[in-house]
């Protein structure tokens, strides 16, 4: 299944675009490391993507996602292993780890939906078993690159098992799973913020500014901590 005639899926486009970034920072790594560690983490990468390419043509295709799973990790590794021998820096660090964890993020999602439903059906829209999300109506409108979207990645990576929300005007918005999670466990209204031109889902659910403590209550009594940036 593809997007649009002639487009990748989004978890496709997404490991393209960690390949793309993978070989650029790569590029900059001592000569002597280039042949080594650097050509070990693009292969991997490129092995992913691979199979996640072929994994999508594929009926049964659970055995080439838990490669490519196993392949980003490998991919993972290697670059916390560059940054921490100083080939990496903090910052080209810090973006690769943000792209590998959406990678993941939705690699997990499809993954789920294929053990769930046996194998046979393609990836879901946002690569992820949430719930299916009203279409937002009034609203800022989002991409994988808004500030707002990026500013959520990045703590979720910091905070990952934590319930992360965003102040956004008068309200504190969250995102993807989380937004999930809230709108199953408190029944809060799911709404897709995604702009137009964003070929995925943004599922997206919050609540006011000044409900933060008693959300923080409530949801530490179901077993999430709350983190808000």
């Amino acid at each position: 299944m593809r997007s649009r005639e002639g487009e990748l899926i989004p978890v496709v486009q997404r490991s393209y675009d960690l390949c793309a970034a993978i070989y650029e920072h790569v590029n900059r790594f001592p000569r002597a490391q280039r042949g080594l560690i650097g050509r070990v983490v693009i292969d991997d990468a490129l092995r992913m993507l691979a199979l996640l390419t072929v994994a999508n043509r594929l009926r049964e295709r659970a055995g080439s996602l838990a490669e490519a799973s196993g392949r980003l990790d490998a991919v993972r590794i290697a670059l916390r292993l560059s940054h921490q021998l100083g080939f990496l820096s903090h910052g080209g660090y810090e973006l690769l780890s943000l792209r590998a964890d959406e990678v993941g993020r939705m690699l997990g999602g499809w993954m789920k939906h294929v053990a769930t439903k046996g194998g046979a059906e393609a990836v879901p829209a946002l690569g992820s078993p949430s719930p299916p999300a009203s279409p937002a109506s009034k609203g800022p409108r989002y991409t994988m690159t808004s500030p707002t979207i990026e500013k959520y990645l990045r703590a979720k990576l910091d905070h990952p098992s934590t319930l992360v929300v965003v102040a956004v005007g008068a309200f504190y918005q969250t995102f993807f799973e989380d937004a999930a999670w809230c709108a199953r466990e408190l029944k809060f209204a799911l709404r897709d913020l995604a702009a137009d031109s964003e070929p995925e889902r943004i599922p997206a659910c919050g609540f006011p500014r000044g409900r933060l403590e008693h959300y923080r209550e409530v949801l530490a009594s179901r077993g999430r901590t709350v983190h808000a940036v």
